[in-house]
């Protein structure tokens, strides 16, 4: 079988969902997504007043990932929306909001209430 080549759109979507992914399974109430200053995205999930993360996406996603997020949740006029996005078999409704950070686009992502076992 030939493995074909993945589009950048493609890897972005899959590093998205990777990221969304490990949300999820930590129970994170959001996200925030930013530039990182020594390059790549600085992923942090938030657990109430708490965060945990670091640099997660590598120089080449960067871009693509962040372009991602705004066009899916149509962020043009905009600096609220939700990204409708499928984790583990559930449909989730994650609010966007973007924001400025020293300069640079950045995002949270709120996440809704996910029950163990179900939505």
């Amino acid at each position: 079988m030939i493995d074909m080549a993945k589009t950048p759109e493609e890897l972005a979507i899959a590093k998205l969902q990777e990221i969304l992914e490990k949300a999820v399974d930590s129970e994170a109430d959001s996200i925030t997504i930013e530039y990182a200053k020594e390059g790549g995205l600085e992923v942090c999930f938030i657990f109430g007043v708490t965060g945990m993360g670091g640099v997660l996406v590598d120089r080449t996603l960067e871009g693509e990932v962040m372009n991602l997020i705004h066009e899916r949740v149509g962020l043009e006029e905009k600096p609220l929306g939700l990204l409708h996005w499928t984790a583990y078999g559930k449909h989730l409704d994650i609010r966007v909001e973007e924001y400025d950070s020293f300069g640079e686009t950045a995002f949270t992502l709120t996440l809704p209430k996910i029950k163990k076992g179900g939505t």
